[in-house]
C-alpha cells in the first residue's frame, strides 16, 4: 500500500505523474535555453543537465533518445508561437492584416526555425521522430483550427491559403538575409499580398 505522505517528515508528496511532469518540463525549458544561448548544434546533453540541474540519468530516463528530447522541445515552442499568433490576428482581420501577422511572427521565430530545419535536413533520425510527433500531435494539424476566422476562412480551402502563406513568408524571410535591396522583399511582400486578396475577394463571385 502505497501513501503521499512521507512518514519521515510528515509531509506529503506529490504525485509521480505530477513529478514527471515537472521534471519533463524542467528538461524541455532548460534544452530551449541552450539552443537559444549556444545554437542546437552545441546543445548537448551535458549543458542541457547542467542548465537543468538533474543527472545524465535522471534525462535519460525520461527521453531515452537525445532527439527525443529536441523534437518535444521544438514542439512546445511551436505551441508557443501558435499561441503568439493567435493573439497577433483578430478575428474578421483582412489578408494584408493576418499576412502582416505571419510575417512578424516568421521574423521573429526565424533563427530557431532556421537551426531546427537545418537539423532536420541532415539527421534523418531526427528528421523521422519530428514527422511520427507531428502525426500524433495537435501542433501538425490544421493552423485554421487554432486561429480567429479572418478573411482567409472565405477560401474553400483555408487550410491550403494558410499553408501557401507560410511557405512564402518562410522563403521571404530567408531571401532578407542576402538580398542586395532590402526594399525587395517588401515589394514582394506588397505583390504578394495583392495577388492573394484578389484571390480572396474573387471568391464569393464564383461560388454564386
Amino acid at each position: 500500500m502505497t501513501s503521499s505522505t512521507s512518514s519521515a517528515t510528515g509531509r506529503h508528496r506529490r504525485p509521480q505523474s505530477e513529478r514527471r511532469a515537472t521534471t519533463r518540463h524542467a528538461l524541455i525549458n532548460a534544452t530551449l535555453r541552450c539552443m537559444k544561448e549556444v545554437g542546437l548544434a552545441k546543445t548537448s546533453i551535458t549543458e542541457i543537465c547542467s542548465q537543468a540541474g538533474f543527472s545524465r540519468g535522471a534525462l535519460l530516463h525520461h527521453f531515452p533518445h537525445k532527439n527525443d528530447l529536441l523534437v518535444a522541445s521544438y514542439i512546445e515552442w511551436l505551441e508557443g508561437k501558435l499561441a503568439s499568433l493567435q493573439q497577433r490576428i483578430h478575428s474578421t482581420a483582412t489578408v494584408r492584416e493576418e499576412v502582416v501577422a505571419w510575417r512578424t511572427q516568421m521574423q521573429e521565430t526565424l533563427p530557431m526555425t532556421q537551426e531546427f530545419y537545418w537539423a532536420l535536413r541532415n539527421d534523418d533520425d531526427l528528421r523521422a521522430r519530428f514527422n511520427a510527433a507531428l502525426l500524433t500531435h495537435s501542433i501538425g494539424a490544421d493552423v485554421s483550427a487554432y486561429l480567429p476566422n479572418t478573411s482567409i476562412d472565405n477560401t474553400a480551402t483555408p487550410m491550403l491559403t494558410r499553408y501557401v502563406i507560410a511557405c512564402f513568408i518562410r522563403g521571404l524571410c530567408f531571401q532578407e538575409l542576402f538580398v542586395r535591396d532590402q526594399s525587395i522583399p517588401d515589394q514582394a511582400f506588397d505583390h504578394f499580398v495583392e495577388i492573394l486578396s484578389a484571390f480572396v475577394e474573387r471568391l464569393p463571385a464564383a461560388h454564386e
